[in-house]
């Protein structure tokens, strides 16, 4: 087979072992031919093959986003976007106008309200929801995605009302006795089960999902889960009708009842590694607490903005360990949802138990967020060899609150400096939809630790451009044991690739969320250009 494409005359930012930056890339069909100088690279040219000249450009492996929720970010787009919404009033104008061309009966759904943006500074209630329609179900979901509040028809048709107790991991506020509609974590979680999408809107929002991501550069995912038992089916489903085009490693676990949805995969005889490069069952995953920006988050001390609460967990140490330690001794990778601290630290008990149960050398097991940690839980995850993935997107979009809830506690959030300097290797995941799934912006906040408001969230923990790069990129590849294929600009590796607008190595620090993707090549194919003339 002849060269197919060449990029030349370019910055090829390669992440491999030496980080090493090179002038030019050949392609051939799905793989990386040769990487070196622009004579050694288009010297391999002949009449057929397209080149591409990148007029000093960066040229860097395909994004690798390590936690995501391709069905959550995708259905949102099918729904109201209440991320902006600065008031109360406006976000019931924007519902109300969803409510128009909605059939009664049927839901309305929003999404991305953040009650700290609220002239407010209070969470949505029924009765506000209520204003909306008492025909429909409404159900509006805050950023975080772990906390929800719906109106009194869909109450009604849930079957909750002052009688109702709490679920497990979760709660119903209430106001003198009566439910408010404001829904925490697995309240939230059943709620939403019980609300969720048609198959056909969730195979809509996939493919509107997979399209966005890679106007982002995004050629691999570690999808994080859906709500219902189908996710993993949907998932495969539009993957081999390419309705997704990215490669998916699929953690085993779900946003409603994760114990059990382990159970069920220990159950079928599957195990991680499952699949081939562009679908993959991936490692067992179980919710230990709840959200940094809730906050739901369950931390060794009480909250710096409310010493009487101090979090929720949805399991607790001997829960933990039976669920996760059962597939560890089945041969699977395994991970936890764990944001505070004490997650942490028991997420961190949970794999110690299952290693010395069976020792494995290189299991690669993860810690999804793990958001709060503190010096002793740092030694803990390097003598174990796990691989957190950490959100620092989240700086920017929840920081100010941070400050607030946390106190000094922001200095050990997100502590990828940290990471770093013990050679922890950590991948970097958006969680989108709760925060931008952008790999710049995410790339930004890392060097930056900038909130939105522009402060600095634990400065300490700023990490330098080619960190933020291979946690992206080859460190996202180790976290789903395929770096042997991909994450590196190598020879034999996968021609995934990604063509910015600019030098993202000289960029100012500022700037770099500025920058923009004009190209993504995946499997050796353009599959995105930012204009149809100009780029080639």
């Amino acid at each position: 087979m002849s060269t197919t494409m060449l990029f030349v005359y370019g910055e090829v930012v390669t992440v491999d072992s030496e980080f090493s930056v090179s002038e030019a890339v050949a392609l051939r069909g799905n793989k990386i031919l040769s990487v070196g100088t622009n004579e050694e690279i288009l010297a391999l040219a002949n009449e057929q093959t397209k080149i591409v000249n990148l007029e000093g450009r960066s040229i860097l492996p395909g994004f690798i986003d390590s936690h995501a929720h391709l069905e959550l970010y995708g259905t949102n787009r099918l729904g109201v976007n209440a991320k902006e919404a600065t008031n109360i009033h406006e976000l019931l104008g924007k519902l109300k106008e969803k409510a128009k061309s909605t059939p009664k009966g049927e839901w309305i759904r929003g999404w991305g309200y953040n009650q700290n943006h609220f002239d407010e500074r209070r969470h949505l209630t029924r009765w506000d929801l209520d204003q909306v329609s008492t025909e429909h179900p409404i159900i509006v979901v805050r950023t975080c995605g772990h906390i929800s509040c719906v109106n009194s028809k869909a109450l009604e048709l849930a079957g909750i009302d002052s009688k109702s107790v709490d679920p497990a991991g979760g709660k119903y506020v209430r106001d003198a006795g009566e439910p408010t509609g404001l829904l925490l974590e697995s309240a939230h979680m059943n709620m939403f089960l019980f609300a969720n999408y048609s198959e056909d809107e969730v195979y809509r929002g996939l493919s509107l999902a997979s399209e966005d991501y890679l106007e982002k550069g995004i050629t691999s995912v570690h999808d994080a889960g859906g709500y219902g038992p189908g996710h993993i089916r949907f998932l495969q489903k539009a993957v081999e009708s390419k309705l997704i085009k990215q490669r998916i490693y699929a953690l085993y676990g779900s946003l409603h009842d994760s114990p059990g949805m382990v159970e069920k995969g220990l159950e079928s005889g599957i195990g991680t590694g499952l699949g081939d490069e562009w679908m993959k069952i991936g490692a067992a995953k179980v919710f230990i607490d709840g959200s940094s920006s809730g906050p739901t988050a369950k931390t060794r001390e009480p909250y710096t903005s409310n010493p009487d609460d101090s979090g929720i967990l949805y399991l607790n140490q001997e829960e933990l360990n039976e669920s996760l330690g059962k597939a560890h001794l089945a041969g699977w990778q395994i991970t936890a949802h764990a944001i505070g601290d004490e997650a942490v630290d028991m997420m961190i008990g949970a794999i110690r138990s299952a290693l010395e149960k069976k020792p494995v050398s290189n299991h690669r097991h993860r810690i999804e967020h793990s958001c709060m940690t503190p010096q002793d839980l740092l030694s803990q995850m390097k003598d174990l060899n796990i691989i957190p993935i950490p959100n620092p997107a989240f700086i920017y979009e929840f920081g100010d609150g941070y400050i607030k809830d946390y106190g000094e506690r922001v200095d050990v959030m997100f502590p990828l400096r940290s990471f770093s300097d013990m050679n922890i290797p950590f991948a970097i995941g958006s969680d989108s939809p709760i925060t931008s799934v952008d790999p710049l912006h995410g790339i930004y906040t890392a060097v930056t630790r900038k909130s939105k408001s522009g402060n600095v969230v634990g400065a300490g923990q700023r990490i330098t451009v080619q960190e933020a790069i291979r946690a992206y990129t080859w460190n996202g590849a180790y976290a789903s044991f395929e770096d042997h294929m991909k994450g590196s600009i190598e020879p034999g590796k996968l021609a995934d690739l990604v063509v910015l607008n600019g030098s993202i190595l000289t960029c100012d620090p500022e700037r770099l969320r500025e920058l923009r993707v004009e190209l993504t090549i995946l499997d050796g194919k353009i599959e995105f250009a930012s204009k149809k003339e100009g780029v080639i």
